[in-house]
């Protein structure tokens, strides 16, 4: 387990999430680390935080607003 700020996809494992929350509408998504490499094909070596500017809300249409989080998994670390 990372701290948020040096926390890279690869690091998220099996039970891993990460949480995207819009800041515009309060929605969420929770995105296991295989939505990330496999579905939006981003390089596992990403850091997280590097991640905000790329999200779109599904609800209210804003780009860029958005709280992220990981959710690790009970018992990680």
């Amino acid at each position: 387990m990372r701290p948020l700020y040096d926390a890279r996809i690869e690091d998220l494992g099996d039970g891993d999430f990460l949480r995207v929350e819009c800041l515009v509408c309060g929605h969420d998504e929770m995105i296991p680390r295989a939505g990330l490499v496999v579905g939006l094909r981003l390089p596992a070596s990403m850091r997280v935080l590097d991640l905000q500017g790329r999200f779109r809300c599904r609800e209210c249409d804003q780009r860029g607003k958005v709280v992220i989080s990981i959710k690790w998994a009970a018992g990680s670390g």
